[in-house]
């Protein structure tokens, strides 16, 4: 890998920084691919949990592919819904106070995460205090995952409202990255740095997913959300993105790209309004989609789609990117050519709330080709809308079992999915 010393280099300053006052383990998982490929083959078997990078094998494609086939087989349909779901932590138990806090599962939290088996918990502010507690919080998560292990996720943009290192006293916020870029104008290695150093932090706190960075091409249209992003070119966002990707995944975290096709040049709140991307195919493919594809290669595993509508790509001129097979399959899975996981966004926004239905936007964005449904309004609602769709012949079973295999074949050969070698002997 081209980075190689750099990430070794940096690997170490930062957990001897992280070392400081810590009584907590060394966060192995910071350790390159390169160097985990002399690990041993692994047989197929099931060990809820996360191993640190020391001891992770590289696994290809074709043998992920086929372990999570193998375990597929072992599913209930139960399970293998539950999988396809991604819930905020406090929406198994809400607090009475919006302003409430959540540190540790309570006893309705844990009912609810045995009956309803997620394939992933998405963390805030309101879970996390401190690290010895978030990660004594995350293992008693993990205890309760049914059918594989859980994504535990953060967002973490490395920018204000969009970071939780900067909402977390006791994390260190590494302050607005993209803002930076555009105004000091970081090298792609020093983008690249940033990276590790989000992964390690996340790792070292248990995090093995991240719901970031953002994927999109600026616009002085929005420059809200431009400060979300790289920059307002596609060469350097591309670039950019690719740096920051690869960071993140030379130290072990799953990563998320957002929001295909891209919201840069949509003026306005997209969490309170169903906007419009009027951008054209040809500009999209121009522009966006090379970004992405960028993004892809680097190593993203999961690209999560916009809630905007793309009026002059669907025929349904008002229908989200999310819930449009053209956009989702077509244009994401076959022109741009990602086999990854494929999210929607967050399901719990205004903008989705007050215009669908959680039966509908859940049953419809797996119609379209997603893979991963994500903070539904009412998740217990959502979860029993795809079952039923599945029961009811609405939704082939086979469909539910490519979209569980993507997620696993992730979870397994990002190391949190766990094969136990000595299961089956």
């Amino acid at each position: 890998m081209k980075r190689f010393l750099t990430v070794v280099c940096m690997t170490v300053v930062v957990l001897v920084l992280f070392a400081c006052g810590s009584g907590t383990d060394d966060p192995q998982a910071t350790k390159t691919p390169e160097e985990t490929k002399a690990g041993d083959k692994e047989e197929p078997g099931i060990a809820s949990g996360q191993a640190s990078a020391t001891e992770q094998p590289v696994i290809s494609d074709s043998e992920a592919f086929n372990r999570a086939e193998e375990i597929i087989k072992n599913m209930t349909l139960e399970e293998k819904v539950g999988q396809m779901f991604l819930v905020e932590l406090t929406q198994m138990d809400p607090p009475k106070k919006a302003s409430g806090r959540r540190y540790r599962l309570t006893k309705k939290m844990r009912e609810n995460l045995l009956s309803f088996p997620v394939g992933g918990v998405f963390l805030t502010e309101k879970n996390v205090k401190d690290e010895e507690q978030t990660r004594k919080l995350i293992t008693d998560i993990q205890e309760l995952a049914s059918g594989g292990a859980m994504y535990v996720a953060a967002e973490e943009e490395c920018g204000k409202d969009h970071s939780l290192a900067a909402k977390v006293k006791d994390m260190k916020d590494l302050g607005y990255v993209p803002v930076t870029r555009q105004t000091l104008g970081l090298t792609e290695q020093q983008i690249y740095d940033e990276g590790v150093r989000v992964a390690v932090q996340l790792r070292q706190w248990g995090f093995n997913l991240n719901l970031a960075p953002v994927a999109d091409i600026g616009s002085e249209v929005n420059p809200g959300y431009a400060a979300r992003c790289f920059g307002t070119e596609a060469d350097e966002v591309s670039e950019m993105l690719a740096a920051m990707v690869e960071g993140m995944r030379d130290s072990g975290l799953a990563v998320t790209l957002k929001y295909f096709p891209g919201i840069g040049s949509v003026a306005g709140d997209y969490e309170e309004d169903i906007l419009d991307n009027q951008e054209s195919l040809m500009t999209l493919r121009n522009n966006s989609f090379s970004v992405y594809s960028d993004g892809i290669g680097a190593g993203a595993d999961c690209v999560m789609m916009a809630n905007t509508a793309v009026s002059k790509v669907t025929v349904n001129d008002k229908l989200p990117a999310f819930l449009s097979q053209e956009v989702v399959t077509d244009l994401l899975r076959e022109e741009v050519g990602f086999q990854g996981v494929i999210m929607t966004p967050p399901l719990n926004t205004k903008a989705v709330t007050k215009n669908y239905t959680v039966e509908y936007v859940v049953v419809e964005a797996v119609k379209a080709g997603c893979d991963m449904i994500i903070m539904p309004e009412d998740p217990k609602r959502g979860y029993r809308a795809l079952l039923d769709a599945v029961l009811s012949g609405k939704i082939d079973e086979k469909v539910i079992n490519t979209s569980v295999r993507r997620i696993l074949q992730d979870k397994i050969q990002r190391q949190i999915l766990v094969l136990d070698e000595d299961a089956g002997k």
